[in-house]
């Protein structure tokens, strides 16, 4: 059986999730970040909450362009939702993805086999690498 990797990478600008933070009529949270992803950010201080969400907005960055990446030249097969895919962490605080609705359907058809997340934050940047395996 051939086995396909792609990667995907992004980079983004924490200042710009400071912003999201304190204005108070965006509703771009509630339409980017699952239930659990926003619990678990109310839970943290609200001068780390920033570092956290751009974090978790890299890693769904970078999920979608290592998912579309094999298909340049081509349309997406699919319109994704941010909120289809969560980012947890393991008992020992490694980053992993969770996929819901019509996202992981798409990623069963796929044979979809695995991921792989890491994050890094330096500065005033979060950076984020993803690799698919199906």
């Amino acid at each position: 059986m051939f086995v396909k990797y792609s990667l995907g990478v992004d980079l983004v600008y924490v200042m710009e999730f400071q912003r999201f933070l304190e204005d108070s009529a965006s509703s771009f949270f509630e339409k980017t970040f699952t239930e659990v992803e926003r619990s678990i950010a109310f839970r943290k201080p609200f001068s780390q909450r920033a570092l956290f969400y751009s974090g978790r907005f890299a890693a769904k960055e970078a999920f979608v362009k290592a998912l579309d990446g094999p298909r340049l030249h081509l349309p997406p097969e699919l319109k994704i939702s941010y909120p289809e895919i969560e980012i947890r962490n393991d008992e020992f605080g490694r980053p992993f993805y969770r996929f819901y609705g019509e996202l992981s359907e798409y990623l069963r058809k796929l044979n979809f086999s695995g991921s792989q997340l890491s994050l890094s934050h330096s500065g005033d940047y979060a950076i984020a690498y993803a690799l698919i395996e199906y």
